[in-house]
């Protein structure tokens, strides 16, 4: 998960994982805010998640069935 890693959860992360079980990647988001508080306020302009390999912009999508979410940081340029 880097960079998020390190400055959010690095007290929290066994082998690069977290096993947190959301349902979607809001419940995801409040998951990880709960462990590191202000997570949630810098997740919509910083963060990017993949869910099995593919970026996800539907935050609401059913995760019972993904094998895999991994955080990212947003990227721009021009």
């Amino acid at each position: 998960m880097p960079p998020f890693d390190k400055e959010f959860f690095g007290e929290f992360v066994k082998e690069g994982r977290l096993d947190l079980a959301p349902h979607n990647l809001f419940d995801l988001v409040d998951r990880l805010d709960g462990l590191a508080p202000g997570f949630a306020d810098i997740a919509q302009p910083r963060v990017h998640f993949a869910v099995d390999g593919v970026l996800e912009t539907d935050w609401s999508r059913d995760l019972e069935t993904a094998k895999e979410v991994i955080v990212l940081p947003r990227v721009g340029g021009g």
